[in-house]
Order: C-alpha cells, then structure tokens, then sequence
C-alpha cells in the first residue's frame, strides 16, 4: 500500500498544470471514501477546513468558479456574491464561493428540468 508520503512524492513529479488538477478536484469534491486504516496524518476535515480558511483572490476565485474574472468582479460588484478589498485587490471565502457554487448548481439543475418538461 502507498503511504502519503510516496503519493505527494508522485505528484510532485507531474507537470504542474496535473498538479492543479488534483488539487483542484480534491478541494472540489474531498476524499469521499473514509477507511478506518487512513494514517492519522491524513486528517482530511482538517486539511480542508484548512484550505478553506485562506482566502482566494480573484483570479483563484473565478477561476473556481469557471467563469471570468472580469464577470466576477461584476458579481461582486452588483451585489451578487460576497468578498471583501484588501487594498486594491478582492478577497473571497472559501466557504462562501463553495456555498454560492453549490446553490447555483442546484439552481441550473432546477431549470434544466423545467425546460425539459415544458418541451414534453
């Protein structure tokens, strides 16, 4: 069995836009899968809580978001979504974003399905 260690060893190794990938899809989705036989090391609800504690500037944010940064920076603008300025740059919540992720997910997944059922 791989350990922790041998395993970041091995990402380290990839190309650093393969690193984003994982990154990303870990903070994005977690570890789903809990074994009682993890190494205590791996706290995964407190490396995410971790993650989520930094917040994103807009560049990471809209990126996380998938849209662009000057849409985002709209958002922010109107109202739409929550950050805060330190200095001249935008901040945003982890948490917030996922929250705001999340709810509009939902909200498309509800209009996809109107859409449909109003062509049947």
């Amino acid at each position: 069995m791989l350990t922790a260690e041998q395993i970041i060893k091995e990402i380290y190794l990839l190309p650093m836009e393969e690193r984003k990938k994982i990154a990303h899809h870990i903070i994005e989705f977690g570890i789903k899968i809990s074994h009682s036989d993890l190494p205590e090391i791996l706290d995964v609800k407190e490396w995410q809580n971790e993650i989520a504690s930094k917040p994103f500037n807009l560049k990471q944010a809209s990126e996380y978001l998938g849209i662009s940064s000057v849409t985002l920076r709209r958002w922010i603008k109107t109202g739409r979504i929550s950050a805060y300025k330190v200095g001249r740059a935008y901040s945003l919540e982890v948490l917030d974003l996922k929250k705001f992720k999340e709810k509009n997910r939902t909200a498309k997944q509800i209009s996809k399905s109107d859409f449909s059922i109003s062509q049947a």
